[in-house]
């Protein structure tokens, strides 16, 4: 739904028409000259949509270059940004986990540091709120070498035959979530099984979600970290210890009725 400012300029709303407010977030590791991109565009697309209430969060996960001292510079520099620093690189699911949990807007949206989406299509995925709770991008392209978009292609495959997930594209990091979910699931993962284990929550409390199609650019700047074997094996672990539990939460839905 939208509503007309001052300017008669058409401003998103909330499904029952209150004005909508936006926690945007990145994760951001090896990426010093991404982030001021990244966070010019958000502020750019934040002011085109006439957004009054928002704030853009930087989690800064222990990068060991100066991503962390460039991120500080940006919050100086906009009222409305404000970073989150991990002393240590924790991991991609940690990161999350702490956007997620730091959003204080009632819908928080994400992508990643390494300015690899076009902000401006976050306006399709606003524009989908009043008919669907989580928006999901899903890459037309994946600018990825041939063993990562194997992996991914795989991964993807796992996770349908395992957990009945029917998304194209479950890891694509251009999402937007009605916060209250985030106090309504605990975020186990540290790794890459994060999107999946929430998409799988979210579900299983009966969230409706909308897939809608992307570009996605090649990475310019900085160091990509997402397919290095120490994290596919720990993702391995994680899939292996959720599947457990999430067949046992279906078993008990079922004799709830559910």
């Amino acid at each position: 739904m939208q509503e007309p400012d001052a300017a008669g300029r058409m401003k998103p709303t909330t499904p029952d028409g209150r004005p909508f407010s936006l926690t945007i977030f990145f994760p951001a590791y090896y990426d010093e000259l991404n982030i001021p991109k990244v966070v010019e565009g958000a502020l750019r697309v934040i002011g085109e949509l006439g957004i009054d209430e928002y704030e853009v969060i930087i989690v800064e996960d222990g990068s060991p270059d100066r991503t962390g001292e460039v991120a500080d510079a940006l919050a100086q520099q906009h009222a409305h940004v404000r970073v989150i620093h991990h002393e240590r690189n924790m991991g991609y699911g940690a990161a999350l986990r702490s956007g997620f949990l730091g959003a204080t807007k009632e819908y928080v949206f994400y992508t990643d540091g390494d300015n690899q989406f076009d902000l401006q299509e976050l306006k399709k995925f606003v524009a989908l709120v009043p008919y669907s709770d989580i928006v999901s991008g899903f890459r037309i392209e994946k600018q990825y070498s041939t063993y990562r978009k194997l992996t991914s292609f795989v991964y993807n495959l796992v996770l349908r035959m395992l957990f009945d997930i029917h998304d194209r594209d479950v890891d694509c990091a251009f999402k937007l979530y009605p916060t209250v979910l985030f106090k309504r699931i605990d975020i186990e993962s540290r790794d890459a099984f994060i999107d999946a284990e929430i998409a799988i929550k979210a579900r299983l409390l009966g969230y409706r979600s909308t897939e809608i199609g992307v570009r996605h650019l090649p990475r310019l700047d900085g160091i990509s970290t997402g397919a290095r074997p120490s994290v596919i094996l720990r993702t391995i672990r994680e899939i292996y210890s959720f599947h457990r539990k999430y067949h046992r939460e279906i078993e008990a839905l079922k004799r709830r009725g559910g």
